[in-house]
């Protein structure tokens, strides 16, 4: 009888000794991962602050301006900005322009007898602030959208 108590006791010691092994395990592993993200985000911060420094003109245009994720060319015919092509998820694809519409107007102003650069600047500004588009789609009569900047960085595009 207490060698059965012996036993018992003896495996009851091997199988909490098991857990706690477990569990220290998992602690470390929790532990690395979490200074791991502590030290990335530090690093990151860093390279914040440096960019800021080194080239704070970059960096603002970087984090307060942006555009909204279209390409545009000038129409050959009549010179009027054409969308070119739509960045994947940007706010002009959220808002549903599509490549080949005709942007008629930017806040109201004709984008006719501009050149493609002064219309693009008119579209572009500070991110979060919003830009009114009248577009022109084949087939179809003028849709108005009033579609909000992303900055540069989330857009993932060049300045």
């Amino acid at each position: 009888m207490v060698k059965s108590r012996v036993r018992t006791v003896n495996r009851l010691i091997r199988v909490v000794g098991a857990f706690a092994v477990i569990a220290i395990v998992l602690i470390a592993l929790w532990a690395a991962r979490t200074r791991s993200a502590v030290r990335s985000a530090r690093e990151s911060f860093k390279e914040t602050i440096q960019s800021a420094v080194t080239n704070p003109v970059g960096f603002a245009k970087a984090r307060f301006t942006g555009g909204v994720g279209a390409v545009l060319l000038a129409d050959p015919a009549t010179g009027v900005p054409v969308i070119h092509n739509v960045v994947a998820g940007s706010p002009a694809e959220k808002a549903g322009l599509r490549e080949g519409d005709h942007i008629l107007q930017v806040d109201g102003v004709a984008t006719s007898g501009r050149t493609l650069a002064q219309n693009v600047d008119s579209i572009r500004g500070f991110a979060g602030g919003s830009v009114t588009l009248t577009v022109q789609r084949s087939g179809s009569t003028n849709i108005q959208c009033v579609i909000y900047r992303s900055s540069w960085k989330n857009l993932g595009l060049p300045k």
